[in-house]
């Protein structure tokens, strides 16, 4: 979910997935629901007793994976641009000053097939040294338009001309 806030003092975008967690969550009591009475009974066969480990870790495994939040601020006080990113296994921090903002921008990628092209986005800050810093790991088809309006409260609320970038 994306999610910005604006004062006079900072602008934040935070960032936090759980669509694909959520998901990956639900398959678990599916297959205790369809196996379970038989690991209570002791009826349950070697390969059936395998899937459903398979089918509860792997699940979760990967809702691990996705599970991401993201914070960006863009302080004015100190005109410095603060990230912060962290999933369950890593985390990355750092901070530049708006001074070496060279683009704010809504970064996309084609991710159509044969029935056509679609795409998916993301919002990326790159630095004067063509460093790309990205909101999120992966790309998004759902926040297309959001991303449109950060952009642009991005750069109005830095001083950025829409027109250079």
């Amino acid at each position: 979910m994306l999610v910005t806030h604006e004062d006079e003092s900072t602008y934040q975008v935070r960032n936090n997935s759980y669509v694909f967690p959520v998901l990956f969550l639900c398959i678990p009591p599916l297959m205790l629901i369809e196996l379970g009475p038989g690991v209570l009974d002791g009826s349950i066969k070697t390969g059936e007793l395998v899937g459903l480990f398979i089918g509860i870790l792997l699940p979760l495994a990967g809702a691990y994976y996705y599970i991401e939040f993201a914070s960006f601020t863009f302080s004015r006080t100190d005109g410095v641009f603060h990230w912060r990113w962290r999933n369950l296994f890593s985390k990355k921090t750092g901070q530049v000053p708006f001074s070496r903002i060279a683009k704010v921008r809504r970064d996309a990628i084609e991710t159509g097939d044969s029935g056509g092209l679609k795409y998916s986005h993301r919002l990326v800050v790159i630095l004067d040294d063509n460093t790309i810093i990205p909101l999120t790991r992966g790309y998004s088809g759902l926040h297309s338009k959001k991303l449109d309006q950060t952009v642009d409260q991005i750069r109005d609320y830095i001083g950025q001309s829409s027109a250079m970038h």
